[in-house]
């Protein structure tokens, strides 16, 4: 995360001096030094996010193909809306995902797809999702986003 903060200095100034390098290094040290003092995170944490790095890739190249798909379908509804019909469908789910984050991050990658929200998370891991058209309810317990957060989790 220090090599993060130092590099977010230098694009945010975005030119390389050895000052502004030194002055980088010292503010992203106690920048760093301030969040491991009040979040608990530390050089082993560090090493656990970089090593989750490809999966967290993945997930966003998952949700950004997802997202291309879903307003190329919504795009096709709205200019053939004549001869097409729209069967909107509410369906429900189990992820089977472990943690809060994970069930969270699928709330949003399923609700920043266009087409569909979730309408309701349960205690129980039950997810109940307002699906435009019954197109995009198929395979939504199955999909690419719970494969990739199972991988950030540590459990697939």
């Amino acid at each position: 995360m220090l090599a993060a903060l130092f590099l977010l200095w230098m694009l945010f100034n975005g030119k390389w001096t050895p000052e502004l390098a030194v002055i980088g290094i010292i503010l992203s040290g106690v920048i760093y030094a301030a969040i491991c003092r009040f979040t608990g995170a530390g050089l082993l944490f560090d090493l656990r996010l970089f090593r989750k790095m490809p999966a967290f890739l993945e997930l966003m190249i998952v949700l950004l193909v997802e997202i291309f798909k879903a307003n190329l379908q919504v795009i096709h509804w709205i200019y053939r809306s004549k001869e097409t019909e729209v069967h909107p469908e509410i369906v429900s789910f189990h992820s089977g995902l472990q943690t809060e984050a994970a069930r969270a991050a699928l709330v949003c990658c399923i609700t920043l797809t266009p087409g569909t929200i979730v309408a309701d998370l349960s205690e129980d891991d039950t997810f109940v999702v307002h699906c435009l058209d019954h197109s995009l309810a198929v395979g939504l317990d199955q999909s690419g986003f719970i494969r990739c957060l199972r991988k950030l989790e540590g459990s697939a």
